[in-house]
């Protein structure tokens, strides 16, 4: 369960579940080895900072930015995720390696989209108490976004115009099902049904009336384009920031709205932001609203030791 938002210049997502595996804030520098399976090992790398569940020394991202303005962030995708055996030919990397691997070597998502052409996601876990998870990936520059996609044909990249991404189906379902709620406005509706008759509405917002509200990935996927696509997008860097979280506050999940099979309430643990433009990773947590901004300039760069941050998780609350 997790939405992810891009509007040009911020990208982030929110993260829903059950449960939390203590996730932090995680600046791994340029001088922090990077180790993978098949590929060989990065001495040196652009920085990024993001989400991440550290595990003895790795970072485990579910999300991220670079310093060079590239962002990137892993979805559920169950039932439709496949991942595949290491190939010879081209690059083969495990699922949750892939993001340190992007983002530790390209500047663009048109570097991320040549790299992963043709690239192999590979089925190993990352220990036997962290097996390996059904996911999708979007990725995300100044310019354009993609959604990427590992399943039984192999790996697929798609165009991603609308700046949302969501959980299963496969992305190119979620684009065909935006075709049913194209009427959906933020303006009250003109009468087409009776033009004959005088209707007047008797509220604002009947424009949207059947925007999906239940916290499904295709309704969450179409109501947050709706708001991506209605909110202005002017004003300072603060009120950009502030909006981006307006947009995702649609998608978020209320604890206990979802109950899993097996009786456990979900939530939304995060949400994200990252600016692309400058290096600054936002985020609030489910106890405490209040938005926090960590830059990663603000740390040194060329540094070789991980930077580990405890989030704001309870309520700050002006009195």
């Amino acid at each position: 369960m997790c939405t992810a938002v891009y509007t040009g210049r911020l990208f982030g997502r929110t993260l829903d579940l059950e449960y939390s595996l203590d996730e932090e804030i995680v600046l791994t520098p340029r001088k922090f080895p990077l180790e993978f399976l098949h590929v060989p090992r990065t001495s040196e790398h652009y920085a990024i900072i993001g989400m991440a569940h550290v595990s003895g020394s790795t970072p485990l991202y579910y999300d991220g930015i670079n310093e060079a303005g590239v962002g990137m962030a892993a979805l559920n995708f169950p039932g439709f995720a496949k991942y595949h055996k290491r190939r010879d030919e081209g690059y083969s990397v495990a699922s949750y390696e892939l993001i340190p691997w992007i983002l530790g070597q390209c500047e663009s998502v048109d570097a991320a989209e040549k790299l992963l052409t043709g690239a192999t996601v590979t089925d190993e876990s990352f220990s036997l108490s962290m097996p390996s998870t059904p996911l999708h990936w979007m990725i995300a520059d100044r310019h354009r976004a993609i959604t990427v996609e590992s399943t039984e044909e192999g790996t697929r990249i798609y165009r991603n115009e609308v700046g949302v991404m969501t959980n299963s189906p496969p992305f190119p379902y979620h684009m065909t099902n935006l075709a049913e709620h194209m009427h959906l406005d933020a303006k009250n509706p003109v009468n087409s049904l009776c033009p004959d008759i005088q209707l007047s509405p008797y509220s604002r917002g009947l424009g949207a009336v059947g925007l999906p509200g239940d916290w499904s990935s295709s309704s969450r996927f179409v109501r947050a384009v709706f708001a991506l696509s209605h909110t202005e997008g002017a004003g300072s860097d603060d009120e950009k920031i502030s909006r981006f979280f307006h947009i995702t506050d649609t998608v978020s999940v209320p604890d206990g709205c979802i109950i899993t099979d097996e009786g456990k309430r979900v939530q939304t643990v995060y949400t994200s932001c990252g600016d692309l433009f400058d290096g600054r990773y936002y985020y609030t947590t489910y106890g405490c609203r209040r938005i926090t901004g960590v830059g990663m300039r603000e740390f040194e760069l060329n540094s070789d030791r991980l930077v580990r941050l405890k989030m704001n998780r309870r309520e700050d609350i002006l009195q």
